[in-house]
């Protein structure tokens, strides 16, 4: 079994160096989610007086989290491309519409599927996380800065989420 787990944890470091490598000789610059991988592996159990739930489940989800290498990937990463690693803040990466940038939790219909209340536009929600992580968008809820960014909310969908309107500044032209 231990030979097992050692193959395993070989492979993923293998995996991470090769990725590592790729990314760095490939891009530019190199966006990642900056995630708290230490609270999302976080033990369920709970303690004597409030013991934990749907323990077993937690556990499992704490395995496949930390098989996969995020955290090693990051810091691989750093290390072979330094000063072209970015941190995207996490928090609205996935409410926020990668087309015209509206943020609205309703947005995100399922696990899977994203549909902007503002614009309309589908996709799946993995992918529009993404391109926004790509794009840099994440952290304070903000309108990019194209035209009609920040729209209102349709009526019959109340957004919980606003967005703060740019101030417009009249210059006069002498």
């Amino acid at each position: 079994m231990a030979r097992l787990k050692a193959r395993e944890a070989d492979r993923r470091k293998d995996w991470c160096e090769k990725t590592s490598t790729m990314l760095a000789r490939t891009y530019g610059l190199v966006r990642f989610e900056k995630l708290n991988i230490k609270n999302m592996t976080r033990s369920a159990r709970g303690s004597t007086e409030q013991p934990g739930r749907q323990v077993r489940q937690k556990a499992s989800l704490n395995r496949a989290i930390l098989a996969q290498g995020w955290g090693l990937l990051r810091r691989r990463t750093e290390q072979k491309a330094p000063g072209r690693v970015e941190d995207v803040p996490a928090p609205y990466t996935s409410l926020r519409c990668s087309a015209c940038g509206w943020i609205d939790k309703n947005s995100r219909k399922s696990q899977a599927e994203f549909v902007c209340s503002s614009c309309g536009f589908t996709c799946n929600a993995d992918t529009n996380a993404a391109t926004n992580v790509a794009a840099g968008q994440g952290g304070i809820p903000r309108p990019r800065r194209t035209a009609g960014a920040g729209g209102t909310t349709p009526p019959e969908q109340r957004s919980s989420v606003r967005e703060p309107q740019p101030s417009r500044v009249e210059i006069p032209l002498f």
